[in-house]
């Protein structure tokens, strides 16, 4: 199947970028004049292998002129002077020049803070197609499409050799007027009453009816605006106040347009693919399919899945993984439709076998000589459309076909079960349910930890507990062990001690010797090494840290979710 993929997003401050922007990703380098704010950008970007400027029929003549004095100075530029194809290096310069004088102009025009400057476009070519198919084919689809409604087209082709060929399409939003000015996006006009088909109530003898005098066509009975009383509200002017709307002067902004488009550039891919490779815009719901549409995964969740791979990340991406599980559940309701094909051929022989079974014996013959024009039905024969026997007539009884058919009824209700079963995951939204799923696994992780957190409370308790036992038995030996120091101090030298009042006129040799002399150090040593290994056995600190990671990494998903809803909010407008 031929890639096929389309996007539509509108370009403006409003939406935290710029036409600059825009025009950067299209084309490549971009600058800006401080001083003067004019636009100036040229092709760098090694993937954009074409590009191209449309204007509209409307639009003015001399935007296209390039004078003469910069086809000048450009060929005394070092870019001219070292490129190997002289004729395209300044036919790509003119069209550059074209494109920022064009989107100067819409930087002109558009003043507002939250102007709109253009729309932006992208949508895949099939890899079929040759440079020049693909070339001629969009030039084709975006003059019918876009320009001959009054739009100018800035496009590019961008192609990596990676097998994912191309279009990134701007648009201007505002149209021309018929002498080469700019148009108006919206009309401000009054809010007449409609009936239930959206028409036009028309009712001269109403007292709100209002018709204008420069042209009749526009008439209706006018809405007035009340206040809190349901009194009509009166102007600074002394002027009664009316309902106003805004109305698309264009249409362009129809978001019907958007499934309009996408089905337009389907047919031109399907005008020259083969029938094997024809594509369809439509979504699977629409298709009535069954299968679940996967996610956009993008270049960068795939070089981190990549690098996930390899070990030199912690965790793989999540779209990634979500595909590989949409897959797989596209898989097992591919084997339950085999599954329910195969039942429902097995169900059809039956039928014509019990068809068989039904006719009165004796009305055929094995090489079919004299089998009766009627086989094979069960309306003649003397039976009745259910397929038995009318009355005075005997009903004929097969052993084993009534077993068989409640095997068959057994294996499509088990079927049908299963199947219903995965219908309740497979009809929903796919992205909202596997974010869930992903929440689901993520915090049946965090609970586990938790369960086991609570169960190791009590060791971890008992092991603090065992751990000052043993420090107040380290303090009690190393107080003996001092002591014994001393005793041995006094013994070589002779002395006795004026505390000891026991030992008085001994001599070292005449002392006791202590009977925990022996093995103290040796029970030192011991309870060292046994508050160590408890010191290593104490996990709580590093379950914590896992209880925090698990809960930070909730929250990041928690955030990336709601930020990819309101994008998504923003997409649909």
């Amino acid at each position: 199947m031929a890639i096929f993929h389309y996007t539509v997003k509108i370009v403006g401050r409003s939406k935290g970028k710029s036409v600059i922007s825009a025009s950067a990703y299209l084309n490549g380098d971009v600058m800006k004049n401080k001083e003067t704010g004019r636009i100036s950008y040229y092709t760098s970007k090694k993937e954009v292998v074409y590009t191209s400027l449309m204007m509209c029929e409307n639009a003015p003549p001399e935007w296209q002129i390039v004078p003469e004095e910069n086809i000048k100075r450009f060929q005394k530029s070092v870019r001219y002077k070292k490129s190997a194809d002289k004729e395209a290096a300044l036919e790509k310069f003119k069209i550059t020049f074209q494109k920022q004088r064009l989107w100067n102009e819409v930087l002109k025009i558009e003043k507002n803070a939250d102007a709109q400057f253009g729309r932006s476009f992208e949508f895949a070519l099939p890899k079929e197609w040759n440079r020049q198919e693909q070339i001629q084919y969009t030039t084709d689809y975006i003059q019918k499409t876009f320009v001959d409604r009054g739009m100018c087209a800035d496009w590019s082709i961008h192609d990596k050799g990676d097998g994912n060929p191309h279009v990134h399409l701007l648009l201007t939003m505002r149209p021309f007027n018929p002498d080469h000015s700019w148009g108006k996006k919206e009309v401000k006009d009054w809010d007449f009453v409609r009936d239930k088909n959206g028409n036009i109530v028309i009712d001269e003898s109403h007292p709100n009816w209002w018709q204008d005098k420069k042209n009749p066509d526009r008439h209706g009975i006018r809405i007035p605006v009340l206040d809190e009383n349901g009194i009509q509200k009166i102007g600074a002017r002394n002027r009664l106040q009316w309902k106003r709307v805004l109305t698309d002067a264009t249409g362009w902004n129809n978001p019907k347009n958007c499934e309009l488009w996408r089905s337009e550039w389907a047919k031109v891919c399907n005008e020259h693919l083969s029938l094997h490779n024809q594509v369809d815009h439509r979504s699977y719901e629409k298709q009535g399919k069954l299968q679940i549409p996967t996610i956009h995964e993008g270049a960068d969740a795939r070089k981190i899945e990549q690098k996930f791979l390899v070990g030199q990340e912690i965790k793989g991406s999540w779209k990634v993984a979500e595909n590989q599980i949409i897959k797989q559940q596209n898989t097992l309701l591919q084997k339950i439709l085999d599954t329910f094909g195969k039942v429902s051929g097995a169900l059809s022989l039956w039928k014509e076998r019990l068809n068989d079974i039904r006719r009165k014996p004796g009305n055929y013959t094995l090489n079919g000589v004299h089998d009766w024009a009627n086989r094979r039905t069960a309306d003649l024969n003397d039976r009745n459309d259910s397929g038995n026997a009318e009355p005075g007539h005997p009903t004929l009884s097969y052993a084993g076909t009534e077993s068989e058919i409640a095997k068959i009824k057994q294996r499509v209700i088990r079927a049908a079960q299963h199947f219903a079963k995965y219908r309740g995951t497979a009809f929903q939204d796919g992205r909202t349910e596997n974010e869930d799923r992903t929440f689901g696994k993520r915090k049946s992780a965090m609970a586990e930890i938790g369960t086991e957190s609570e169960q190791r409370k009590q060791f971890i308790a008992e092991t603090e507990h065992r751990i000052a036992e043993l420090e107040q038995q380290i303090r009690k030996g190393r107080d003996i062990d001092e002591r014994i120091q001393r005793i041995k101090e006094r013994r070589t030298v002779g002395r006795t001690s004026a505390l000891d009042r026991g030992d008085t006129r001994r001599t070292g040799t005449e002392r006791p010797a202590y009977r925990g002399t022996e093995d103290a150090a040796q029970r030192i040593s011991d309870l060292e090494r046994e508050i160590k290994q408890r010191e290593q056995s104490r996990e709580y600190s590093s379950i914590k840290e896992r209880l925090e990671a698990g809960r930070q990494s909730i929250a990041d998903r928690e955030r990336e979710a709601a930020k990819r809803k309101r994008h998504d909010r923003g997409m649909s407008r």
